[in-house]
């Protein structure tokens, strides 16, 4: 689940920089995200249709695709496809920014992020990825880009990449606990029995964080499924009592719930 962390409007055309959590306690999606594929070949979409200063932009790489993925389809079901009001926007939000780029008034990373969200409510992947690279190449130590092809690669099915980009966008900005919140979420719905990766990422958050509610909400729900209940039940209290002035009703609904299992 995301929310939009920045809004920028340019020249009255605003577009988004999707990337956080809007963390609830109980509202994670509850769909479960599809297996990973164990295909170990991918290819990195050619930028043979950008100009030639888009090019030389991302000649020092794109983020590798991970040896695990196969992406089958660079093109998705966009949330704009099959609406022409929608598209014709994006289309014309994409000109405006591909214009202010090199301008000053705006940071390209941004503008290149923009245009990649663009392209997301498209469907076109691709275009969407050369963008997203476009801005890290500015900017690498930057973890918005990495973290929004985390979200893209979820789209594009390449799971194990996600998980790299995910990983990058907390690595490059640790102290940014949104993006150790994606991370987990991530991590712990699609690799829920990789005790070591997902213990990885918690000891990553909890060095830079110590005890944080959001994520120790994430790690009961991780304890949850896998039937720990008296570890999600500990968990939950601990989130708890970090919660104070917080309506933690619907923690005593769920320790309740829990405690049935036992």
């Amino acid at each position: 689940m995301h929310i939009t962390k920045k809004q920028w409007t340019v020249a009255g055309i605003g577009f988004f920089v999707v990337v956080l959590t809007a963390f609830g306690y109980f509202n994670f999606a509850k769909a479960p995200a599809p297996a990973i594929s164990n295909t170990a070949t991918s290819t990195v979409p050619s930028t043979t249709n950008a100009s030639t200063t888009e090019q030389a932009s991302v000649t020092s790489g794109p983020f590798p695709i991970n040896k695990k993925d196969t992406i089958a389809s660079w093109n998705f079901k966009g949330a704009y496809t099959g609406n022409d009001t929608f598209i014709a926007k994006a289309n014309a939000d994409i000109v405006l920014l591909k214009g202010l780029l090199g301008k000053g008034q705006y940071d390209d990373y941004d503008l290149y992020i923009g245009m990649g969200n663009d392209y997301v409510l498209l469907g076109d992947g691709k275009s969407a990825y050369q963008n997203y690279n476009r801005a890290i190449n500015i900017h690498p130590k930057k973890g918005l880009a990495y973290a929004n092809v985390g979200h893209l690669m979820i789209q594009l099915g390449a799971y194990a990449t996600a998980a790299d980009a995910y990983a990058t966008a907390t690595a490059v900005e640790p102290w940014v606990l949104e993006y150790h919140i994606e991370r987990l979420t991530y991590l712990t719905r699609q690799f829920p029995t990789d005790n070591t990766r997902i213990a990885t990422a918690f000891a990553d958050a909890e060095k830079q964080f110590g005890d944080t509610a959001p994520i120790l909400a994430i790690k009961a729900e991780w304890l949850t499924g896998l039937k720990r209940y008296a570890d999600a039940i500990t968990t939950w209290e601990r989130a708890k009592l970090l919660s104070p002035g917080k309506d933690t009703s619907a923690i005593d609904t769920e320790i309740a719930r829990l405690k049935t299992k036992l």
